[in-house]
């Protein structure tokens, strides 16, 4: 069964109907967007994990999930694979809607980095040390598109901030902390009030 969430932003997705080399450019990074998600990680009050030992700490307080990976998606050589709740949350719902249009999962290749692994052409004011980011690897073809079309969709529900980045190509995507828990909560009401209307 498709979420309601992905459903939605898929429908809208279609409408738009954007050619490739629009939708790219409409996932373009910015400083501005990076710092936006910086702040928005800030004045949520979210913790910047110095090192691995304070990210084991935040998975033993719940702080941080893990990603197990499942039929709908895998991970690929990732040394610490935990994310934020409503981060993991968004990518089973994107993952099991990426698998049943693609028929491959989808591969996550990055997950939280505390301060102390950031990568030398990483931001200083990157997410990843929060849990709230995740990086996907970039596939080919209709299934980039259909990719870049999903994350637009969810990005325009202001559920997420997604970028494609090209050194090296993946999609880099940042989960809003409260704003995806809001969105799918909603959905989820207005799909539980649909079902009792047509069981009437």
């Amino acid at each position: 069964m498709q979420s309601p969430l992905l459903t939605a932003a898929l429908v809208a997705a279609s409408l738009i109907a954007l050619p490739e080399p629009g939708a790219a450019q409409s996932l373009r990074g910015s400083h501005a967007s990076v710092s936006l998600m910086y702040r928005r990680a800030v004045r949520g009050g979210l913790d910047f994990y110095e090192t691995t030992t304070d990210v084991k700490r935040a998975v033993v307080r719940g702080e941080l999930v893990r990603l197990n990976g499942n039929a709908h998606y895998r991970l690929d050589n990732i040394g610490m694979p935990y994310v934020r709740p409503e981060t993991k949350a968004f990518v089973l719902d994107l993952a099991a809607d990426y698998h049943r249009a693609c028929g491959a999962p989808l591969v996550i290749t990055s997950a939280t980095r505390p301060i102390s692994r950031r990568l030398a052409n990483s931001s200083e004011l990157s997410v990843h040390p929060t849990g709230m980011a995740v990086d996907l690897r970039k596939p080919a073809g209709r299934c980039r598109t259909w990719l870049r079309r999903a994350l637009l969709a969810a990005e325009r529900r202001g559920a997420i901030d997604a970028t494609e980045e090209r050194h090296p190509p993946h999609f880099h995507v940042a989960v809003l902390p409260p704003r995806y828990e809001k969105v799918a909560s909603a959905r989820s009401k207005s799909a539980s009030s649909e079902r009792s209307r047509g069981g009437r």
